[in-house]
């Protein structure tokens, strides 16, 4: 059967180890682009969120003794959608082809006539144990590495453990057991029983490569009790072999190092500031749950403004998009002036060949509307002082063009000094009710809030189910010291400013951080700071 013009494509496509990072260029312009994509459970969500805000997003995950949809069932979907005319991304774990059932899917394809291509994504065989500093191949200890699954379908459909132990125990290089954390100790026994010595050098990754990566090393004989005592689980990465005692790695360098951090926020600034804490150490847990939603309104007659006021690096992408697709000419603006809240939205504009005019010292939009208007208010005075004769040429209105949510510092100061001002909301601020009831379970060790409405969604939200309502409550107690228990200490918060500051303190008496200065760097910096009193205090 032949494709033909109405019939889509598939690509299967490798989502990689955890850490969305590690996905590969060709992965990411394939979810920019596409209009289905069917992911499965151990697909981050940050890479879901790379997709067009009307791409169709279908759940088709497995996990051990739980399907979301059968393998025939993934199949069907496949070929439907492709049949549909859409170009569908099949997001699968690690690499399609390695136990990821990709081959299959692949064929059932090209049965049905759709045309197919595989995009290889990273391994978490390879990938997981160089995370944690655990070469699978190493001169003098391991020539060769051997990859295995320890769950498989039995004939019943049911998950089975199906090792050839006998020839596996002979092995002389490193062997990487995937998905084996339900059979944990039947496969030590297992190993054991069949001449491995019980002094083999293990180790148990969980979560590999992502903020939540833990590493157990240990022999092979206490692997299983060891494994079970402190909480491994899967998705974890099992490897067996002398490679298994070496760690080559340089946290002890990083100043975040066994630190985590939950990161609040819109989609661009969790990823920022996730890039920034993981360089420093951190383990950093996306919590963001902020949605940034394109109001789709054609810009306003700009012919006559004088200065184009941006608020966040949210809003330069938003209008720079939307002068495109209205093929509105950058030119136009060339006797227009741009001013901008901080660096980071600053920095946007500059990729574009734009440089900012006005920034204030303190990045926060109370400065931002006093420091502006002040210059503006001067430079009418001087325009005022350059025509005796003339009356002053008429000052147009400056443009905010921002979130439909934002400050109201801005017009307020701006109707107080008697400046004209339009209001052209360019997105207004959303939020994914699931992920913020993800976040609310969370507890790491410090919860950053990039803004005043981060924090009143955070707060807000835990109001709505008895469940979390309860959870606040005893977080509550505990920030004004009324429960003592032996539990550890709950999260620090730190926010990005003072206007976000002024917003937590209406939800908690307990002591929070404040940067000093309202942006990534300054966030990073508080953070590190706090981090290094709290360890030279212990």
């Amino acid at each position: 059967m032949g494709n033909d013009l109405k019939t889509g494509k598939v690509y299967l496509v490798g989502a990689g180890c955890g850490d969305p990072k590690l996905l590969t260029v060709k992965a990411r312009e394939l979810l920019a682009v596409c209009e289905s994509v069917i992911y499965d459970s151990l697909v981050s969500e940050e890479m879901l969120q790379w997709t067009k805000p009307d791409c169709e997003k279908l759940y088709v995950g497995k996990r051990f003794g739980a399907h979301a949809m059968r393998q025939n069932e993934i199949n069907e979907l496949l070929i439907q959608k492709a049949r549909e005319g859409k170009l569908v991304v099949r997001l699968k774990g690690g690499d399609p082809y390695v136990f990821g059932r990709g081959g299959e899917e692949f064929l059932a394809l090209l049965e049905a006539g759709i045309l197919c291509e595989e995009i290889p994504g990273i391994s978490s065989a390879i990938a997981v144990p160089a995370a944690a500093g655990i070469p699978v191949t190493h001169r003098g200890l391991a020539g060769s590495v051997t990859v295995v699954t320890g769950t498989a379908a039995g004939e019943d459909g049911q998950p089975r453990l199906k090792l050839e132990f006998e020839i596996l125990a002979r092995l002389s290089g490193t062997l990487v057991i995937l998905m084996g954390m339900h059979f944990l100790k039947e496969i030590a026994e297992g190993l054991i029983g069949a001449g491995k010595p019980s002094d083999t050098p293990c180790a148990v990754i969980m979560e590999g490569t992502t903020g939540n990566q833990r590493c157990l090393r240990t022999i092979l004989s206490k692997m299983p009790g060891e494994a079970a005592a402190q909480g491994y689980t899967s998705p974890a990465v099992i490897v067996v072999g002398a490679v298994a005692k070496l760690e080559l790695s340089s946290e002890a360098d990083l100043p975040l190092a066994g630190v985590t951090v939950g990161v609040t926020g819109t989609p661009g600034f969790v990823e920022r500031l996730s890039g920034a804490l993981r360089r420093r150490g951190a383990g950093v847990w996306d919590m963001g749950f902020m949605e940034v939603r394109p109001m789709g309104k054609p810009l306003p007659d700009l012919a006559d403004a004088s200065w184009l006021v941006f608020t966040s690096p949210n809003g330069v992408r938003i209008f720079l998009d939307q002068m495109q697709r209205e093929r509105r000419d950058l030119r136009s603006l060339r006797d227009k002036r741009i001013a901008v809240i901080g660096p980071g939205t600053g920095k946007v504009f500059e990729e574009a060949g734009v440089f900012p005019d006005y920034m204030p010292k303190e990045y926060d939009a109370v400065h931002l509307a006093e420091g502006l208007s002040e210059k503006i208010l001067i430079e009418r005075q001087a325009e005022g002082r350059l025509s005796k004769e003339a009356k002053p040429q008429a000052y147009g209105p400056a443009v905010f063009l921002r979130a439909r949510e934002g400050s109201d510092a801005l017009p307020r100061v701006f109707r107080q000094k008697g400046i004209p001002f339009l209001e052209a909301p360019l997105y207004e601020l959303g939020v994914h009710k699931g992920k913020r009831a993800a976040a609310l379970g969370r507890e790491p060790d410090y919860i950053v809030f990039g803004s005043a409405m981060g924090v009143r969604a955070y707060f807000e939200g835990a109001a709505e189910t008895q469940a979390v309502e309860e959870a606040v409550k005893v977080q509550t107690e505990k920030t004004e010291g009324m429960v003592q228990s032996g539990r550890r200490n709950s999260p620090r918060y730190l926010c990005i400013g003072e206007m976000c500051g002024k917003e937590l303190a209406k939800y908690t008496n307990h002591p929070f951080l404040t940067a000093g200065e309202s942006s990534i760097e300054g966030i990073v910096s508080c953070l590190c700071g706090d981090v290094m009193l709290r360890t030279d205090g212990n």
